[in-house]
């Protein structure tokens, strides 16, 4: 599934959870969420906690439903076990408003591409001699992972920085 029709399918659930899941409570959906992040062998939610970490200004050592926990009840319970109905259906829906706008954002730049660089380029860059990998991280930088291709002993160009896109191109 493309990032466009998960974005769909979360919708859906927000309108009709009982369609999907058997309770419409907080930890149900995140089994949910879990679930598809699992079936695309967690490509899913890559970036998503490091994403919440930097809207909640803290807890880079949580995970990501305890961030959206934090993000719906700031001062109240950290555990989905402690919750009243109303901050359970409150923490459902800031967890799938998190995952539309996170979501959107991905599908925005293109997958993990940034809006800087794209593919005619990742693709330019990766028949060099030596493979490269270009992509954003969850804060926007690019990064870059080079190996040495086994067809070529050349070495990749001194003055490449590997967060420049600009880079990339003077490569050529």
């Amino acid at each position: 599934m493309r990032t466009g029709d998960y974005r769909e399918l979360f919708s859906t659930l927000s309108k009709w959870p009982l369609m999907y899941l058997p309770r419409a409570d907080f930890t149900s959906v995140v089994a949910f969420v879990e679930g598809c992040n699992h079936g695309n062998a967690g490509a899913l939610l890559t970036g998503f906690r490091e994403w919440l970490v930097t809207r909640v200004g803290c807890g880079n050592n949580l995970v990501w439903w305890s961030l959206v926990l934090r993000l719906t009840e700031p001062e109240g319970p950290k555990s989905a076990r402690d919750m009243d109905p109303d901050t359970d259906a409150r923490a459902v829906e800031t967890l799938l408003q998190c995952l539309d706008d996170f979501l959107a954002l991905r599908q925005e730049h293109d997958g993990l591409l940034s809006s800087r660089g794209n593919r005619a380029e990742a693709a330019q860059y990766s028949r060099t001699p030596w493979a490269a990998t270009m992509s954003l991280d969850a804060f926007g930088r690019t990064s870059v992972m080079r190996s040495a291709s086994s067809s070529a002993a050349a070495s990749p160009p001194s003055d490449l920085s590997p967060t420049s896109p600009s880079s990339i191109r003077s490569a050529r």
